[in-house]
Parts: structure tokens; C-alpha cells; sequence
């Protein structure tokens, strides 16, 4: 009797053990799915992100400037974007929209830059690029490769750009990232950095942002959900470290971030900029606001701030 008793206790426990084991299993698969997956966000007035892309689309085509365009990545994803021309431009700017974003939602950057042509567009497996998962920054800096080439095809000089223009990336967070991983790979990918609200080291991102969203902590989820990246889209995720590449960069970084940030901590921004190597480099710290949103809240210092630091780079 006591042995069946015993038995039964192991069982049990044996059940116990192989049910928290295939939730956790469950659990970091789904944060997974949600992770890489074209999935489309639900904003927090309930609608969703290709919802309010639409509506902006609908008046950016009616601009007479831009001009939709398509091009592949340097592994062969089709890219969807806006090339915005300008007369007598004085540079060239790429736009990388953040994480689950698009292109759409950097509309107001356009008439920040009335001087500049303007190239933005969607990262793969976001808005209206191509492409079958999301990789957070780890295999996006093809898709910027990709944006750089054809901007500088779209503006070598002829009858209409008559001299080579600077060329300048603007990044909103996961853009950001991908911004300063890219010129770490390639040096002479561009003239000058403008980063808000990035993110210093991907592995911590994942960490926190699933604490945060999914109220359980991040061991053992996250190490899974991680491995689980890594092998389907074969990335390297613990790699993927910004804050390790700025001091391979020589060219002047404008760092952005608000003071009190609900995603990312500005205290990424200032590790960040505090590894920089240019004399040019500058920092701005702003109110608190929404991650990334500083371009919205406060658009009119935002232009200042970016136009003074493009014309910083060209003295």
C-alpha cells in the first residue's frame, strides 16, 4: 500500500514537471509567433497599425514630389518605399521606421527636411515589404544595404543632381539600432547618424519587453523564445549589440532619446554616446513622452535640433 502510494506521488510529480514544462514550451512559442511574424499590432485606441498606415498612405501618394518604388535586399526580399524628390536638394536622408512599425508612421519627417531628398521605406516582413519573419535588427541592415545603393543610383549626379550629395540615415529605434549596425559593417555607408530612441544590446530588449508585456518573468521564457529566433530565422541575437559597434563608427552620431522612455531606457542613448568617437557627435535628452514620439510631441524643436546637427556635418 505504501509503495503504491509512493508510485503515485512520482507520477504525479512526473506529470507536474512535464505540464509546467510544455506551458513554458507553449508560452514562448506563441511570444515567438508574435515576435518575428508579420503581425499586425493593435494600437492602443484600437486600431490597428495597416489600418492607420492606409489613411496616412492615402494623402502621402497624393504629394506631386513622391514617387512609390520597390527593391530587394541584398538576400532578395522585395522592399516597399517612398522616394520624395526635392529641387536644388542639399543631401540625401534615409528613414528606418522602428519594430513593428512602417514607413508611414515617419510622415512627419518629410517636411522637417524640405532641402533634402528623401528615401523611406519598410523593413522586411513590415507595411508593404516582403519577407517571412522579423529579425529585430539582426538581418535588417541588408534590407538598409539595399535603401543606401538605390538612393544613391536614384541621385548620381546627371541633368537633374548635377553634383554627388551627403547622404544622411535617420533611425527610430529598432531603425536606429539597425542604423549604427549597419555603418559599424560598412564605414562609408553614409555621412552622418541621426538615432532616437535606440537600443543598446537586443538580448536585454527581449528580456524586458517580455516582463513587461506578459507579467511573468523573463527566465526561463526568454532564453527560449530567443533560441527559437535564432534557429527559424538564423539569427544571433546575443550578437546583435549596438553598443559594441559605435566605436567602430567615425562618423558623427546624433543621439535622441527622452527622458523617461516606456520601452527602451534612455540610458541605452547615453552608453551609447558616451563610446563615440567624432568630435561632431551631439546628444539631445528630451521630455518625457512615449518611446520614440519626440518627433511628434515636440516637432517643431525635433526639426531645429536635426536640421542644425545635418548642418553641423556639412561645415
Amino acid at each position: 500500500m505504501k509503495n503504491s502510494k509512493n508510485n503515485f506521488m512520482k507520477n504525479l510529480l512526473y506529470f507536474f514537471i512535464i505540464l509546467v514544462f510544455l506551458s513554458i514550451l507553449i508560452i514562448s512559442f506563441f511570444a515567438f509567433k508574435k515576435l518575428v511574424l508579420p503581425y499586425d499590432l493593435i494600437l492602443k485606441d484600437g486600431r490597428k497599425v495597416s489600418f492607420v498606415a492606409g489613411k496616412i498612405r492615402e494623402k502621402l501618394i497624393k504629394r506631386n514630389d513622391l514617387e512609390p518604388v520597390t527593391f530587394s535586399s541584398k538576400d532578395g526580399i522585395k522592399l516597399s518605399g517612398f522616394f520624395i524628390k526635392r529641387k536644388n536638394p542639399i543631401g540625401n536622408v534615409i528613414l528606418c521606421h522602428g519594430y513593428q512599425s512602417c514607413k508611414e508612421f515617419l510622415h512627419c519627417v518629410i517636411d522637417m527636411l524640405p532641402e533634402y531628398n528623401i528615401l523611406m521605406f519598410d523593413f522586411r516582413a513590415h507595411g508593404k515589404s516582403c519577407g517571412r519573419f522579423r529579425t529585430i535588427g539582426c538581418h535588417e541592415y541588408k534590407d538598409l544595404f539595399a535603401a543606401v545603393d538605390f538612393l544613391k543610383e536614384k541621385t548620381k549626379p546627371n541633368k537633374i543632381f548635377t553634383k554627388k550629395l551627403p547622404l544622411y540615415i535617420i533611425g527610430i529605434s529598432m531603425g536606429g539600432s539597425v542604423s549604427i549596425d549597419a555603418v559599424a559593417k560598412k564605414s562609408d555607408l553614409c555621412d552622418a547618424l541621426i538615432v532616437d530612441s535606440a537600443f543598446s544590446n537586443l538580448k536585454e530588449v527581449v528580456y524586458n519587453a517580455f516582463k513587461i508585456k506578459s507579467g511573468l518573468p523573463s527566465y526561463p521564457f526568454a532564453p527560449i523564445i530567443i533560441r527559437m529566433v535564432n534557429f527559424v530565422t538564423n539569427s544571433n541575437i546575443s550578437k546583435f549589440c549596438p553598443l559594441n559597434c559605435i566605436k567602430k563608427i567615425d562618423k558623427p552620431i546624433f543621439f535622441i532619446h527622452s527622458c523617461i522612455d516606456n520601452v527602451v531606457n534612455p540610458d541605452d542613448t547615453l552608453k551609447m554616446y558616451a563610446n563615440s568617437i567624432n568630435k561632431k557627435t551631439r546628444l539631445w535628452i528630451g521630455p518625457p513622452c512615449k518611446h520614440g514620439h519626440l518627433r511628434r510631441k515636440y516637432s517643431e524643436k525635433y526639426a531645429k535640433k536635426i536640421n542644425k546637427f545635418l548642418r553641423d556635418c556639412r561645415s
